[in-house]
């Protein structure tokens, strides 16, 4: 009893005061009961001192199996009355009588008792297995605010405090999803800052060592063009890496929100095309489209360009000169599909794993411009839109990226 709180210690130390009362209450009952045995007992007296007066000639077993009438008690009454035997009597001269109320208040005695402590074990379970299941619950949220944000309140039962407990369940699993978002969200801005602060360093030193140079007095004309020439292109990786991060950090917050609408994937080819046909042509390499003019696709016409432009054009740097980039789609009831091939030196196999990994540069790559971000993108964008992207790529063969659109609903 030391382990239950005040309100149940309070609840049995009230059921304890009633049971003492009514043992008080049986005691008086009791009283009441011998009074009226009592009182039943003396009319019958009167009934039979009665008869007998008014009925002499009759048998006298007739007064044990006659019908009680007011006329033999009375008569009865008045002759007992006249020698003393009356309501004044006390009981003790009616040796039936205490032991009648002896009885009756040893039978209501155990019947209180049989009774109160009938409830009382019941109360008493009923509060230790409340108070365990409470002590469960404390233990449970304890656990929980000290970490462990998968700890759960045993609720499988029911009842008014398994039902609490259940309510408290789907706070803590909201609690739980809640600072899962929110660490998430500091590791992301954690990440994006280290992204930023990692890109930003080389072109940073670069700018800075030619701005020095060409601050020199005695720097020669030809040297300021060409260091000029190198600021610039620092200057364009800046905010090319910017950008690029910025249309990440959108995406992955979920700040964008595609503008779909059916949209015909030749023209839009068509405009990528349009992008890198300079870039190919001086490079002596070629694009080439292949799909059906009339085929339409639900998306957003915007980012899925620059993500299938994004593959390109990765396409074209991995490319050698007089190389060739294919890029076909085709539609089935299930997807839309979009396949950019080249013929170019291909992606070695410890590198396929991670090309879609931001800012990973291969130890086989030979390319000191790209940043590492548009495959990312592109991937960002895909699986935006619901979709996938894969590739297969062989050493001095070429490298297909796939991008699969399920058209199993237009959200």
């Amino acid at each position: 009893m030391n382990k239950l709180g005040k309100e149940a210690k309070v609840l049995l130390y009230g059921i304890t005061i009633t049971c003492v009362i009514s043992f008080l209450l049986a005691f008086g009952i009791s009283s009441l009961m011998a009074k009226e045995y009592q009182k039943d007992l003396m009319q019958h007296d009167y009934f039979m001192a009665g008869y007998l007066l008014n009925h002499s000639d009759a048998l006298e077993l007739s007064a044990f199996t006659a019908e009680q009438n007011e006329n033999d008690i009375e008569t009865g009454r008045n002759a007992l009355e006249a020698i003393g035997y009356d309501d004044s009597l006390s009981e003790k001269l009616l040796p039936s009588v205490l032991p009648y109320r002896n009885r009756a208040m040893i039978a209501l005695f155990f019947l209180l008792l049989f009774a109160f402590g009938i409830v009382y074990v019941l109360v008493v379970y009923y509060l230790n297995r409340q108070h365990k299941a409470i002590k469960g619950a404390e233990n449970s949220i304890r656990e929980f605010l000290d970490g462990n944000t998968m700890c759960r309140i045993e609720s499988e039962e029911t009842g008014d405090w398994y039902s609490l407990f259940h309510a408290v369940n789907e706070l803590s699993a909201i609690l739980s999803a809640h600072a899962d978002n929110e660490k998430q969200t500091k590791e992301f801005l954690q990440d994006i800052i280290s992204d930023v602060s990692h890109q930003l360093k080389t072109p940073l030193s670069a700018l800075k060592m030619y701005n020095e140079i060409i601050g020199k007095s005695d720097t020669e004309q030809a040297a300021v063009m060409d260091f000029s020439q190198k600021s610039l292109r620092e200057i364009k990786r800046i905010e090319n890496v910017v950008y690029t991060l910025l249309k990440l950090a959108r995406l992955d917050a979920g700040i964008i929100q595609m503008q779909k609408a059916p949209e015909n994937i030749s023209v839009l080819m068509q405009d990528i095309l349009e992008r890198f046909e300079l870039w190919a042509d001086r490079e002596n390499k070629t694009i080439t489209l292949s799909g059906d003019a009339n085929i339409t696709f639900h998306c957003d016409a915007l980012w899925v360009s620059e993500a299938v432009g994004n593959i390109v054009k990765n396409a074209l740097e991995h490319t050698a000169e007089g190389g060739h980039i294919t890029v076909r789609w085709e539609q089935t009831p299930l997807l839309t599909q979009i396949v950019v091939e080249d013929n170019g030196k291909g992606i070695h196999p410890e590198d396929l794993y991670n090309i879609f990994k931001r800012f990973y540069r291969s130890r086989f790559s030979q390319d000191v411009h790209g940043i590492g971000l548009g495959l990312p993108l592109a991937k960002t964008i895909v699986e935006s839109h619901g979709g996938t992207i894969s590739v297969t790529s062989k050493i001095d063969v070429g490298t297909t990226f796939t991008l699969n659109f399920f058209n199993l609903t237009n959200e």
